[in-house]
């Protein structure tokens, strides 16, 4: 049971560490940061490095070394530091610059975004969509992507925006190409 104490610490830290970097990855890092062009010290990709790295070295260490548990956290700290400074350079020295100098490209803005049609939307012939983004209602000519004509009132999804003209799919066919419910 002792051994078990000993080594639970650094499997939770490695656990915890695995879905912080996860979640590190799958949110991004903070588009504030990437604009000024620093990382904070204390990150997510950061934080997570050092548990899983910690709980790495220190899990093996506790269940099958003969050192003492103030030695194997020592080492595990020491490594879990060294890999935490490692993403950190990562981070401040290759990934922040490389995103600031990414160039966004204003038709995509909105990609994704959902509207309702207000106005049909016809065969090479544009309608109206509104939309609400930051608590405002927004109201643009639409087309349908590839021509497709587009009913008053179906809920659309905003592909891409050029010269002020919404390029819009339905939900229906986008969800359908997704195989989600409509």
């Amino acid at each position: 049971m002792t051994r078990f104490l000993t080594v639970s610490p650094f499997l939770i830290a490695l656990i915890l560490g695995l879905v912080l970097g996860v979640t590190a990855m799958l949110r991004g890092i903070d588009r504030q940061l990437q604009r000024k062009g620093r990382v904070a010290l204390f990150n997510t990709p950061s934080i997570a490095a050092f548990a899983t790295v910690a709980g790495a070295v220190g899990y093996p260490l506790a269940r099958y070394s003969q050192l003492e548990i103030s030695t194997v956290s020592t080492i595990a700290a020491a490594s879990g530091l060294a890999g935490a400074i490692g993403m950190f350079g990562l981070l401040a020295g290759w990934v922040v610059p490389s995103a600031a100098r990414d160039v966004q490209d204003v038709r995509f803005a909105l990609q994704g975004h959902f509207g309702r049609v207000t106005e049909e939307i016809g065969v090479r012939a544009s309608g109206k969509i509104s939309y609400e983004q930051g608590g405002t209602r927004h109201v643009l000519p639409a087309l349908g992507l590839d021509g497709q004509q587009i009913e008053s009132g179906v809920d659309v999804v905003i592909e891409r925006i050029e010269d002020g003209i919404a390029h819009v799919a339905p939900w229906s066919t986008i969800a359908r190409e997704l195989e989600l419910p409509a």
